[in-house]
C-alpha cells in the first residue's frame, strides 16, 4: 500500500473515530439530564398576628411593600388588652409587638422581606389568635422541582447535583440541589427536589425571579461513563485495523 493510500486510510478512520466519539458524548450529555416535571421559584415566609380580639385603627402597608425589621404592620385597639395592661398581665414590648399604656397593639416585622398577604383592613374587628399578615423573608427564594427518576437516574444523582433552572424569558440561572424528597411508585422514584442559587435574587430578570414564577429546571446526573468505555473501544479498533494495514 502506497503511503497517500496509507494517509488517506488514516483520515477516514479518525473521521469515524470523531463521528462515533461525538453521537457518544452527545447520547452521554443527553442521558445525564433530567428535566423537570413541573418548577416554580418559592420562598420562606413567616406569619404576624394578635393574640387578643380587637379593632384594626392603623395598616400602613400594602401587599407587595418592602419591609424592614421592627417596621409597623397593623394597629389594633383591644379593650381586653387594656385591661391586662392595667393588671400587668401582660409584657408590654415583645419581638413581634408592643403594646402601650393606652392598650394599642402595633403588630411588627420579625425580619426583612415583602408583605405577602394582609387579612385584614383598616376598620375591621380581629379575633384573638388571627392571623394578620404574611412576610416573605428576604433572601431566602428558591426553586422547587419534581422529577421522574428510573433507579438508575435516582442512583446517580448526587447530593449537591448541578440544576440548570430557565426562567419564562429563557434566561438561565445555575443552581445545585440542597434537599430532596422522594417516593417510589411502579418502580419510579418520584423526587421533589429543593435548588438553591445566589443568583435567586427578588426582582431580576424584569421581576421574572419572584415567588410563583413557572420555570424549567434541568437535573445534572452523574455521568455513567459510558463516554470512556466507548471511546476507548473505538480507539483500540481504530488501533488494530491501522496495525493490519501498515503489515
Amino acid at each position: 500500500m502506497t503511503a497517500v493510500a496509507r494517509l488517506r486510510l488514516l483520515l477516514g478512520l479518525l473521521l469515524v473515530l470523531a463521528a462515533v466519539a461525538a453521537l457518544t458524548v452527545h447520547l452521554d450529555r443527553a442521558q445525564a439530564r433530567v428535566a423537570s416535571t413541573e418548577a416554580s421559584i418559592g420562598t420562606l415566609t413567616y406569619d404576624v398576628g394578635t393574640s387578643y380580639a380587637g379593632l384594626v385603627v392603623e395598616q400602613p402597608v400594602a401587599v407587595g411593600d418592602t419591609v424592614a425589621e421592627g417596621d409597623t404592620l397593623v394597629v389594633v385597639d383591644s379593650a381586653a388588652l387594656r385591661q391586662d395592661v392595667a393588671a400587668g398581665l401582660v409584657d408590654p414590648d415583645t419581638s413581634a409587638a408592643t403594646i402601650d399604656a393606652s392598650g394599642l397593639l402595633t403588630v411588627t416585622a420579625t425580619g426583612d422581606g415583602v408583605v405577602a398577604d394582609l387579612r385584614t383592613t383598616t376598620g375591621s374587628f380581629v379575633q384573638a389568635g388571627a392571623v394578620l399578615a404574611t412576610v416573605e423573608r428576604a433572601g431566602t427564594l428558591f426553586v422547587t422541582a419534581q422529577y421522574e427518576l428510573s433507579p438508575e437516574q435516582y442512583a446517580r444523582m448526587e447530593d449537591d447535583a448541578a440544576v440548570t433552572v430557565a426562567l419564562p424569558d429563557g434566561t438561565r440561572i445555575e443552581g445545585e440541589v440542597t434537599d430532596v424528597t422522594v417516593q417510589s411508585s411502579g418502580g419510579v422514584a418520584q423526587a421533589v427536589v429543593t435548588v438553591g442559587s445566589a443568583r435567586l435574587v427578588r426582582g431580576a430578570a424584569d421581576g421574572l425571579v419572584a415567588p410563583g414564577t413557572p420555570v424549567d429546571a434541568e437535573l445534572h446526573l452523574r455521568r455513567s461513563g459510558v463516554v470512556s468505555a466507548v471511546t476507548d473501544e473505538v480507539t483500540a479498533s481504530v488501533h488494530t485495523l491501522w496495525e493490519r494495514w501498515r503489515g
